[in-house]
């Protein structure tokens, strides 16, 4: 099983990625879709309650034997370093990996030094320049 964090903006940018690469055994866990349809309003008081639903979702991908494709919603409170939590639950024998669509981030800087400066802690990266 591997893990995957996608470093996209936009939802429609991933999807046409999944679709051309005829990936297959994926299960995606997109942050703000999950905000979205929990109606989680207070991002600080209900970090709890999302957590609980990522790890839920963490470990029903683990139980199938399928790959996680965890997409963060960066317009809120996103660390990497909070993210690579998720490896130590993962196990050693699981690889923790990262995709980054460049050109949604290359006008933000900071976030793109955050993740280029942790490529260390990641079995393997794919940076895609345009999709």
């Amino acid at each position: 099983m591997e893990f995957y964090c996608v470093y996209c903006k936009t939802r429609k940018k991933f999807d046409k990625y999944i679709k051309v690469n005829c990936i297959k055994k994926k299960y995606i866990i997109d942050i703000k879709k999950i905000v979205e349809e929990e109606e989680i309003t207070d991002y600080i008081n209900d970090k709890t309650y999302l957590k609980i639903l990522i790890l839920k979702k963490v470990q029903t991908a683990i139980e199938k034997n399928m790959d996680i494709y965890y997409i963060p919603d960066f317009e809120n409170d996103f660390s990497i370093e909070k993210l690579l939590n998720i490896k130590k639950i993962l196990g050693k024998d699981n690889f923790f990996n990262v995709l980054i669509f460049w050109n949604e981030f290359r006008k933000e800087p900071k976030v793109l030094e955050d993740v280029l400066g942790n490529l260390s802690k990641f079995t393997t990266s794919q940076i895609v320049r345009d999709y």
